[in-house]
């Protein structure tokens, strides 16, 4: 097995993927991609009268709807999905036997099922499964997430098991039955006539080391997938059914798997139910990238789109499924493998004329803090500021054994603020304080050095370490001092209290 990530694309580094997750991920991490570029970047309420245009689903928070602009162009985006992609081939990648009839059309392979009703009478299902030939897998017609998806199926008591829990999970009433076969699952992401990404996934799974149980391997395996940005809103559940499908190995939780033994916890390769990613796409041979690229192109307007494949192992692929708005966190940060750079290849796509912009910015913004007026209701639109471009010049200063008291602070404070400079200053424990700037000219970043040693060490040289900074920086210059942190402290805590010593009167006051 290929070593854990721990890293990934260099201008997508822990810190700025601290700004968003689970969800807010997709969306931020293309959006961050063109506003780097030099592209308006703006954030928009869900019912703002653009998006007429392009049709979204399951938006209830702010930060999925954006749109980018250069001096020619402006186009709209719901999360990894832009405009050039219509309603009507979003809604025909919503639903897999509609896919499956356009794919058919255009001589590009599936996996051939039968589509019914759950309200079906048992023997008419029964004779579709027969049909088929076991084992089958049952899945709805428009579900998402692995959700009411039963594989494997190999007699009629299961099959009608499958039914039973589609019927009482509220996963929609069409689904689909398909034969089921060992093969790989390989998600590839197509834009235009090229695969720019692909992952094999596995479903979620724990190797022995000879001495853990089950349940401590689990939770050491959800240690390593909270270090990933995309993997951490996507932890192995330890549940009812978890423990059900080990048992049928005949194990448990405290169970000690012998030394790199692999034990399945599911037969759902879905990232979102525990599984892993595992980065393919330089592996994929011409002919299952032929395949996923004439998916994509049987559906009119679908320019870029996740395809979902069934590989065998003579290397047939079959078209699974379509998904014009699919996450691609876990192709962008892979559990193992190199990652790849999807929204540069979007952008690329959507903006072809920044393609061979030598000025791109290394710098990135505050997804939290910018979505927050849309959140308060008090704007429907927020452009984003636009972030120093071209070679930039930082420093980072580790002071020790000095106070930031209001006079320090102040003098940092303008001198970045009459600069333009971005960066942050950060006061630890004992005195010891972190100061970063970054500019876009040198002789301007390197006058700092005498604002730190003289009117803050008090030109005193050994309580300052100079060093050269290269990593990205978020627009603008925060102060997180240790003042401003006991006076938020102490609003948070009165925040609590106010409201117990108020209960607490009501309490005495109705005794009386």
């Amino acid at each position: 097995m290929k070593k854990i990530n721990k890293e990934w694309l260099p201008h997508l580094n822990k810190d700025v993927m601290n700004e968003a997750g689970d969800h807010e991920l997709d969306a931020y991490i293309i959006a961050l991609e063109g506003w780097r570029r030099g592209l308006t970047l703006n954030f928009h309420e869900k019912n703002e009268s653009p998006f007429d245009e392009i049709k979204t689903w399951f938006v209830d928070k702010p930060g999925k709807l954006f749109s980018l602009s250069s001096e020619t162009r402006t186009h709209y985006f719901f999360r990894t999905r832009g405009d050039k992609v219509s309603n009507e081939a979003t809604e025909i990648g919503m639903n897999k036997q509609l896919t499956k009839e356009y794919l058919q059309k255009a001589n590009v392979p599936v996996v051939t099922g039968h589509r019914f009703n759950l309200a079906i009478e048992k023997e008419k299902l029964i004779r579709l499964a027969e049909d088929i030939g076991y084992p089958v897998a049952v899945k709805p017609l428009d579900g998402s997430f692995g959700r009411g998806v039963h594989l494997d199926i190999n007699n009629e008591r299961d099959l009608m098991e499958a039914v039973c829990n589609l019927r009482s999970s509220n996963e929609g009433e069409d689904c689909l039955i398909e034969p089921y076969f060992s093969a790989e699952d390989i998600r590839a992401y197509v834009v235009g006539d090229q695969v720019v990404g692909a992952i094999k996934r596995i479903p979620a799974n724990i190797v022995g080391d000879g001495y853990s149980s089950i349940k401590k391997l689990i939770q050491r395996k959800n240690e390593l997938r909270k270090e990933n940005p995309r993997l951490a809103s996507c932890l192995i559940k330890i549940d009812a059914k978890l423990e059900t499908f080990i048992k049928k190995q005949g194990y448990t939780l405290l169970t000690i798997p012998p030394e790199n033994k692999t034990i399945f916890l599911s037969d759902l390769n879905n990232i979102s139910a525990g599984g892993d990613s595992i980065d393919v796409l330089d592996e994929l041979n011409h002919s299952i990238k032929d395949v996923a690229v004439n998916a994509i192109q049987a559906v009119p307007n679908l320019y870029h789109s996740a395809v979902d494949l069934l590989v065998e192992s003579s290397g047939q692929a079959h078209v699974l499924e379509l998904n014009p708005t699919a996450q691609i966190g876990s192709i962008v940060f892979p559990m193992y493998g190199k990652p790849c750079d999807v929204p540069k290849a979007i952008i690329d796509d959507y903006f072809p004329e920044t393609v061979n912009d030598t000025e791109k910015s290394s710098m990135y913004f505050d997804f939290q803090r910018t979505l927050e007026p849309i959140r308060q209701n008090r704007v429907n639109k927020v452009t984003v500021p636009s972030p120093l471009k071209g070679n930039l010049y930082g420093k980072q200063y580790i002071i020790s054994n000095v106070d930031f008291n209001k006079e320090k602070l102040k003098r940092v404070r303008d001198f970045v603020f009459k600069y333009e400079l971005s960066g942050y200053l950060v006061e630890h424990k004992r005195k010891n304080s972190e100061v970063v700037i970054v500019g876009q000219d040198k002789e301007i970043v390197t006058t700092f050095d005498q604002v730190i040693l003289n009117r803050i060490s008090g030109g005193n040289e050994s309580n300052v370490e100079v060093r050269e900074w290269s990593s990205p920086v978020k627009v603008g210059f925060e102060i997180h001092s240790k003042k401003q942190n006991r006076k938020q402290f102490l609003k948070r805590s009165l925040k609590k209290i106010v409201p117990l010593v108020y209960s607490v009167r009501l309490i005495k006051k109705f005794k009386q």
